[in-house]
């Protein structure tokens, strides 16, 4: 039996005819490369049809505007979309795994630069920065916030600890070396980040 942690959100697009997967996959990977390249900022619908080789109205039909366009090539970027978590797994082991995930999803140049522009936009578009919270973080940040509330009931974690604060701790390096500090975002970070995190929230052993 196993747990499945999902680490990108459901899509919402409007309904209409079955959709070509091969096109999709060209439009999002197209917007990968353009908010690389260019930017929020920099991106348009029209841009984006060009580097996909299809034309404007296949992106419209698809999605409404650049806005959940960017929501979902970001989760497309993020493959694969889930982390299977055993039941067995220990919390420890199940967070390392899911930071590793993040760690190699977010651990590339590329990468680096679409979060900086990103947080950039979303810090002068507030559209942008709910769609963003509301469509990506917030599911990516469940999955964390669940794994501590499981170690919390199983009593591996101290049931005083605060489930968002732990999840910010386990987070925060990682998006503070992606955005700020530039030191490598490595495998060895995953683990590091939550040894130290779990030595301060961990139960006390049961005598």
């Amino acid at each position: 039996m196993t747990e499945t942690a999902p680490l990108a959100p459901v899509s919402s697009r409007p309904p209409g005819r079955p959709r070509d997967p091969e096109v999709d996959r060209a439009i999002l990977e197209a917007t990968i490369e353009l908010l690389a390249d260019d930017g929020f900022g920099g991106l348009s619908i029209e841009a984006v049809a060009a580097r996909a080789g299809v034309g404007k109205t296949t992106v419209y039909r698809r999605w409404p505007s650049k806005i959940p366009l960017v929501v979902d090539a970001l989760s497309h970027m993020k493959t694969p979309t889930s982390v299977v978590i055993p039941d067995e797994m220990t919390t420890r082991d199940a967070l390392v795994r899911v930071l590793s995930e993040l760690v190699r999803a977010q651990g590339n140049e590329p990468t680096s630069r679409i979060l900086a522009g990103l947080v950039d936009a979303m810090s002068r578009d507030a559209e942008l920065a709910d769609a963003v919270r509301t469509g990506l973080v917030s599911s990516r940040r469940k999955v964390v916030v669940g794994l501590v509330e499981r170690g919390i009931a199983r009593e591996e974690i101290r049931p005083d600890v605060d489930a968002e604060v732990v999840a910010d701790l386990l987070g925060g390096p990682i998006v503070m070396r992606t955005l700020i500090t530039g030191r490598p975002v490595t495998q060895r970070l995953a683990h590091q980040i939550v040894t130290l995190v779990l030595d301060g929230a961990a139960a006390e052993p049961r005598g």
